[in-house]
């Protein structure tokens, strides 16, 4: 299905480009799917999958498997960013706005831009399947208590939103360039779990701590 995308799904996507670096029906029904999903995935007969961020992920893979595990805690911030990307991935192919909090900070763009972007998704019964992202390298910039900044270098072929039947909405969106490099800021909060702060381009300036 190749329809051009309806306002909605354009600005939807304009949103999460390169940040998903990736349920319909009305409001109550929405609610009931969420709950019925969040019990699903804490369900204890479902152990956590792990996803494999060092090779190319084929696009919808993700979608319909266990969350999983989030590990944020400790001083490892290679693994604990590995952790928290690993979950946007599966997010991007599982949209459920109550998650967002989980990777990003609260009150910050990245977060509440991704609130409403991934209601729109849940609403529509959308999700994203994207084609081979990969993680390539993170390096610790510089670290303070509660401050990490990292480069992370990641690649993506392109993005693709596709409906709960698995048919495409809109274009295929190819990332140009396929890979790129990225400045993140981590924060911890009050239980030590660390979050994305922020996370922008390299051209786009600084993360400062």
């Amino acid at each position: 299905m190749r329809h051009p995308p309806s306002l909605s799904v354009a600005l939807a996507v304009a949103v999460l480009v390169g940040c998903s670096g990736g349920d319909g029906g009305g409001e109550a029904k929405a609610g009931t799917d969420r709950t019925e999903r969040s019990a699903e995935r804490t369900s204890t007969s479902a152990a956590p999958a792990r996803i494999d961020l060092s090779k190319p992920i084929p696009g919808g893979s993700l979608h319909g498997t266990p969350r999983p595990p989030l590990e944020n805690t400790g001083d490892d911030y290679v693994a604990i960013f590995e952790s928290l990307d690993a979950n946007l991935r599966w997010i991007s192919e599982n949209p459920d706005p109550s998650l967002i909090s989980d990777v990003y900070v609260p009150g910050t763009a990245n977060h509440d831009t991704r609130i409403s972007a991934y209601q729109f998704l849940v609403d529509n019964a959308y999700h994203w399947a994207d084609e081979g992202y990969q993680l390539v390298s993170v390096e610790i910039i510089d670290t303070k208590p509660e401050a990490i900044s990292l480069r992370v270098t990641d690649s993506l072929q392109f993005e693709r939103l596709v409906d709960s039947a698995g048919n495409q909405v809109g274009d295929i969106r190819p990332r140009n360039p396929i890979t790129k490099t990225w400045l993140i800021l981590l924060t911890t909060d009050a239980s030590n779990r660390w979050r994305i702060a922020d996370w922008a381009a390299t051209d786009e300036g600084t993360v400062e701590l």
